[in-house]
């Protein structure tokens, strides 16, 4: 979900919470992969490593988000780690019967088909709701939705049904003012999530939810074969292919590691 506001510069003061968000993200994912923790407890640990943040924002008291709320799940697409997309199947495994399990399955299915048209420019550029959506207009998921759901903010709840009504395929409308201090310490949680991953030989780029979920609820054990380093994402809309398996990463050229003579 590429939340931005574009409206005013990021302070030091906000950077200097990206830089911490960041270091204590990776000491955290870092921890996880060492304790071989279950999907659900990555996504507890950093949502309590994330509500320290989230907590702790001048912006706080300005947020116009409410519960039932769907307009940002109508109209951004959401991209998530692979972990992220296990720890949400888990979660419909252990807490939907076999019915209903079997109409989010189709739903997903329907999403993912639609959005993969929608790039194709086989079918409208219109907004996609998100397949975790459920019909009384609440995530089905919330408590293990992505890092990136539970740290947008928006400061003006018209301008969210502005873009409900006006947003094509994917956008997040830059005219929506956001808790600038809560998105930067989600992006760096986020992202250490993501290189921490990689740096220990794991997929980590970011895949369309929908997609990612629908995947990893079709892969029995799912989280095991991905710790073992299978491509089980590969099926999965990538979002950001900024390494493998999806980016093939190339070695420089050895003779830029040659150390040239100094003369005498």
């Amino acid at each position: 979900m590429p939340a931005r506001d574009s409206q005013s510069p990021v302070s030091p003061h906000i950077t200097e919470v990206f830089h911490q968000a960041s270091h204590d993200g990776r000491q955290l994912v870092e921890g996880l992969l060492r304790q071989q923790s279950e999907s659900l407890d990555w996504i507890d640990d950093l949502r309590n490593l994330q509500a320290k943040f989230l907590n702790q924002s001048p912006q706080q008291a300005q947020r116009d988000c409410s519960a039932g709320c769907p307009a940002c799940c109508m109209t951004a697409q959401v991209d998530a780690t692979p972990i992220e997309a296990i720890a949400v199947s888990e979660y419909l495994k252990a807490y939907l019967d076999a019915d209903a399990l079997f109409a989010v399955k189709n739903r997903l299915t329907r999403v993912t088909k639609l959005r993969i048209a929608q790039q194709n420019a086989q079918a409208p550029q219109r907004p996609l709701a998100c397949g975790m959506l459920g019909t009384d207009g609440k995530c089905m998921v919330y408590p293990v939705r992505p890092v990136i759901c539970s740290g947008v903010f928006s400061l003006n709840q018209n301008e969210c049904f502005k873009a409900e009504r006006e947003a094509n395929a994917g956008d997040f409308s830059q005219s929506i003012p956001l808790d600038k201090f809560a998105l930067q310490a989600t992006g760096g949680i986020s992202g250490s999530l993501q290189r921490v991953l990689v740096e220990h030989g794991l997929d980590g780029n970011l895949y369309e939810l929908s997609s990612a979920v629908l995947v990893a609820l079709q892969v029995p054990d799912c989280l095991t074969h991905y710790l073992n380093q299978e491509d089980i994402f590969k099926n999965a809309i990538c979002t950001d292919p900024h390494s493998p398996p999806r980016k093939r990463i190339v070695p420089a050229p050895k003779f830029l590691n040659r150390r040239v003579p100094r003369p005498a």
